[in-house]
């Protein structure tokens, strides 16, 4: 069943069509995801540390799903963590965990608020890849984002080996528009198979 949900992320196209299938598999992502092993929260709250010493910084933690990355930066000991998701089912579960002072629902319409732009640091665990958000919205964050804020973020297998996705960092870099601080191959989805793996970047903001 996990894979069933899995499988279908993967193979969406559209914010609508993944709206929908994230807020019928809210009640069951936990277990589905926590059931192949899902590792990559961790490993970059972890990594964040090394970037983010003060524990009391100001996160927004965009695409926080059900709040399984917003409890993994808050085990590492960050205790200011704000949510944002295109998914309101998620955000509902994401509420219960209590370890969110604001959470709000992403309309690409409008702006956030907070916007990110209002950040020192944003997270986006497993959000801008294959099965999730477009490549295009690695851009799009990264044009909010001001000189010297920091992007934790990770891409999975299946997004490195697809061309949208697996040029983003090395062509922003190439841009001058950040520098990588830190990236590291490691387990995601171990039980997965075929995306078993992901990259956790740090970025540092070089330029609006």
């Amino acid at each position: 069943m996990a894979n069933t949900h899995l499988n279908r992320v993967y193979q969406a196209s559209g914010n609508a069509e993944m709206r929908e299938i994230y807020d019928e598999w809210a009640e069951d992502y936990d277990n589905d995801v926590e059931g192949n092993g899902y590792l990559t929260p961790a490993r970059l709250a972890e990594a964040l540390k090394t970037f983010v010493p003060d524990m009391d910084t100001p996160i927004m933690d965009y695409g926080c799903g059900t709040g399984l990355s917003g409890a993994a930066l808050a085990k590492a000991g960050y205790s200011k963590i704000d949510g944002a998701d295109l998914s309101q089912g998620m955000l509902d579960l994401a509420k219960k965990t209590g370890v969110y002072r604001n959470l709000q629902l992403i309309d690409f319409e409008r702006p956030l608020k907070p916007q990110i732009g209002d950040y020192d640091v944003l997270a986006a665990v497993g959000v801008i890849s294959k099965g999730a958000a477009p490549a295009s919205v690695y851009d799009d964050v990264l044009s909010l984002m001001k000189p010297g804020a920091l992007m934790a973020f990770s891409l999975n297998d299946l997004s490195l080996s697809d061309p949208d996705y697996a040029h983003l960092v090395t062509d922003s870099v190439e841009a001058g528009e950040i520098k990588v601080l830190y990236e590291e191959h490691g387990p995601h989805l171990p039980e997965y198979g075929d995306n078993s793996g992901s990259t956790v970047f740090v970025l540092e903001r070089l330029k609006a």
